[in-house]
């Protein structure tokens, strides 16, 4: 029994997991809008109102799904993560915890790009997937400011504009090896993708703030 749980606690907690490895299958396999109920309490061999009385709606289940995930996520990557590593290295480690999650969960990627479609058709999928991005660009943020502390990172950069950037190059990846993986392989980007962050982070008169003054320069 989990510590601190009575046995009728205990119990509702795994159903409430079985529950969410459930709708998380079939949320990939069917995508949101297609997917129901009726398919997730099948799946996972439990009544609807089971079902209901933790979850008050679809939208809740999958919104649930998507936090759950990437506080795992984050601390995953957070254990990754060493006192005294070299900048480029912690990095590095940052890229290849995301892509170790592709690699081990099939199911993710595909839900990675549902929550993508969901955010450009309703405006609760734009929410939940701010509420990730929020998510994750405040957990990076708040690395590179330590790094910012102790002198690994430029004290000119925006350490939250460096956290968006690090994310959007990671998800464009994600991106093209869905769409083409036989002319997309991660294993090949992860190395030059964490040199154009470190460089990004610790070369002189770099960054958007740096092109910003060179173009105002030139009017």
């Amino acid at each position: 029994m989990a510590r601190g749980l009575t046995l009728p606690q205990q119990r509702k907690e795994e159903t409430r997991v079985r529950i969410l490895e459930a709708a998380y299958r079939v949320f990939a396999r069917r995508g949101y809008e297609a997917a129901t109920v009726e398919e997730i309490t099948t799946e996972c061999g439990i009544a609807k109102g089971a079902l209901y009385g933790h979850f008050a709606s679809k939208e809740e289940l999958f919104r649930t799904i998507l936090v759950e995930h990437v506080r795992r996520r984050a601390a995953e990557t957070a254990s990754r993560l060493e006192p005294g590593l070299p900048l480029r290295e912690s990095i590095l480690r940052i890229i290849e915890a995301s892509w170790a999650t592709c690699r081990t969960d099939p199911i993710w990627s595909p839900l990675i790009m549902e929550c993508w479609a969901l955010a450009g058709r309703n405006e609760w999928g734009r929410e939940a997937v701010a509420a990730l991005y929020d998510h994750c660009s405040t957990a990076l943020a708040r690395f590179l400011s330590g790094a910012q502390r102790t002198g690994l990172v430029r004290s000119d950069v925006d350490v939250h504009r460096a956290a968006r950037l690090l994310l959007a190059l990671n998800d464009g990846l994600v991106l093209q090896w869905q769409t083409q993986p036989d002319k997309v392989d991660p294993e090949e980007f992860l190395g030059p993708m964490a040199d154009m962050i470190t460089g990004y982070l610790t070369a002189e008169n770099q960054g958007v703030s740096g092109a910003r003054s060179e173009r105002k320069s030139r009017r």
